[in-house]
Parts: structure tokens; sequence; C-alpha cells
């Protein structure tokens, strides 16, 4: 789910991969998460009619607060003869946004550097920040997909620190022979089991689609299931609410295939090594 690109080739990945690319997926989030603030912060204070989800409670409360206590929306917005704060007040609510702003900002750059306790942190406090966005806003139509994109923000974050921690738990020489396994690998000739015969009467969205000596190669998305479709036949899936970096793998004909979502913005379908297909996905 996560939108920005990754310029790293897409290749099939390892668990060790896998583990690596759902850390970063998060930092990627968390990063979402101070842009898009900052961005609202600016759009409010200019009084730009447009809000971007994906972004941070408190210091856009902090914001708006200062402003409406200030007199600095228009007039519609206040009863007659009311007292406004001095300017000042603003200011220290915006020094206040700018100091949460920073401290996501410091726990994203020390989490980069594979400091984990840092993304702890920025879990601790956006956590702290959706209580305080449950606690002063109403529930409502209008409020639903705020919650809902601030607790996909929570579950990211988490699982960017267990990801974290199982790779520190991966045994040493497992983790330095991964990167030669595909290369030493001796070909797999017994074909995977067939799950199911792909639905086609079924509402469905293909990710990506490739061809390879006759063999028609796609993965589509099934209401919460991304399917490994080979020749009209399902043969592996990847079940969650929201997408984070796996691979799908089978063996037909006894060619090794492997397809899916590097956890950043990369699609990919390979062949027994071979790269069939790629692409880059915004959603």
């Amino acid at each position: 789910m996560s939108i920005l690109k990754n310029n790293q080739k897409s290749k099939a990945l390892s668990p060790k991969e896998e583990l690596e690319n759902k850390y970063k997926s998060s930092l990627s989030n968390l990063l979402l998460v101070m842009a898009f603030t900052a961005i609202n912060i600016v759009l409010l204070v200019t009084n730009a009619d447009t809000y971007f989800l994906f972004s941070a409670f408190i210091p856009y409360l902090c914001v708006d607060t200062g402003m409406y206590l200030c007199g600095m929306y228009p007039q519609e917005y206040y009863v007659e003869n009311e007292v406004f704060l001095d300017k000042s007040f603003f200011a220290v609510m915006i020094a206040v946004a700018i100091v949460m702003l920073l401290l996501y900002l410091i726990s994203w750059i020390m989490a980069k550097k594979q400091k984990v306790g840092w993304l702890i942190f920025a879990l601790a406090i956006f956590i702290a920040d959706t209580a305080a966005m449950l606690v002063l806003t109403e529930i409502g139509a209008d409020s639903i997909i705020d919650i809902v994109f601030h607790g996909w923000v929570i579950v990211s974050l988490v699982m960017g620190v267990n990801a974290y921690k199982k790779m520190k738990n991966l045994p040493e020489e497992v983790a330095e022979q991964e990167q030669e396994v595909d290369a030493n690998e001796e070909p797999i000739n017994e074909n995977s089991s067939v799950l199911r015969m792909a639905d086609t009467d079924v509402k469905s969205r293909t990710l990506i689609v490739g061809e390879y000596e006759g063999y028609h190669i796609e993965v589509r998305r099934v209401k919460r299931t991304n399917e490994l479709v080979i020749d009209g036949k399902v043969y592996d899936e990847y079940e969650a609410l929201a997408e984070f970096a796996h691979t799908l793998r089978a063996t037909v004909g006894g060619k090794r295939v492997e397809a899916g979502f590097d956890g950043t913005a990369k699609m990919f379908i390979y062949v027994d090594g071979k790269l069939v297909a790629k692409k880059t996905r915004l959603i």
C-alpha cells in the first residue's frame, strides 16, 4: 500500500529480503505521515479547502486551534463580539506542531539506520495521536476513513518492528547463504498442487501479467486475496487486508514461478530466475 517508488531492481524475494522490505515499507509509511501532515498544515494556514489523509492528528489540531482562537478563520466561523487571543498563541501552536513533526523525522532518520528503538518510539507517539483523535473528535462518516488510515499506519509500524526482530533472530549462516540459494538450487521437477480453478465470474483486479513459453501467468486480487494464476489455475495465494512484501511461488512443468510485491511499489514475475514481467504500482 505504500506509494513511494523504489529504484532498486525488482526480484524474487528470499525470506530475509521480505523482512527487510517490510521494515522499509514501515519507514516509507512513517515518511508519508510526516509529509502529508506538513502539507495539510500548510494548506490549513493558507485557508485552502483541501485535506489529505495519512496525516497525524495532534500537530494539525494544534495549528487549527491556534488559528481559531486567534481569529484567523473567516468571520462566519465566529459569533459576534468574540474575544481573540494574541497572535503569539498561534506562533506557539505552530512551534508545537513543528516539534512533533521533528520527532517523527528524527525517528525516521534513526530507524533508517537500523535503530529500531526509534521506530518503536514513533509507534508510541502515533498510537497516542490516534487515541487523541478518537477522544477529541466525533465518530462519523467523515472520520471513518481517517481512523482506518491511522489504524493502517499503526499496523505497518508494528509489522516493521516485528520484521526487524525476526531479521535479527535469523541464524547468521542462513542469512549469508540466502543470497546464493537461487543460483545454487537444482531445478525442481515436481509440479505444485493446484489450489483451485480461477473464478472468472468473481470481481477481481489484475495486478501484473506475464507470458513465458506458452504459460500465461498473472497475479490478481480478489477481495483480500492475491492469487498466483497460471493458465487459469490458482497455485498460491496471499491473504491480507493491506499488502506488504510477499512472494507467491509455484512449480509448473518443471519451471519455478515466483511473483509478488516488494513492499514499496514494484510487482514482478520471475520464471527460473528470469525476469518475465515487472510493474510499478501506486495503489
